[in-house]
């Protein structure tokens, strides 16, 4: 998963990461979002991001690399059926307005 997300990333708005990461059918063991995180603060692009998972002690620990590192992050708590709707979608779309206006006021292509 982050030898695919490297090129990627550039590119990217934002990210969304959940702890517990699921295999693709036939796929190897993607680790989980801790090593995402730490993964991911240690490459020279620097994104949002949105920390959503139930498990509450490693979202910490993630939030806490983000931290160290100086990224910007947001926890939404999936609790309930609507989660998705209710509070991702939420703020998801005030980060995405966030970083269209950045660009927008730098003149840049890439955040």
């Amino acid at each position: 998963m982050m030898r695919e997300t490297g090129p990627l990333l550039p590119s990217a708005m934002l990210i969304s990461l959940d702890h517990d990461l699921e295999p693709e059918p036939g796929g190897s063991d993607p680790g989980d979002g801790y090593m995402v995180a730490k993964w991911l603060t240690a490459q020279p692009v620097i994104r949002p991001v949105v920390v959503h998972s139930s498990n509450g002690e490693r979202s910490t620990w993630m939030a806490g690399e983000f931290d160290l590192a100086g990224w910007r992050h947001w926890r939404v708590a999936p609790i309930g059926d609507d989660w998705i709707e209710s509070d991702w979608r939420h703020v998801v779309r005030r980060l995405l307005k966030r970083q269209t206006a950045q660009q927008a006021k730098c003149g840049a292509s890439k955040p």
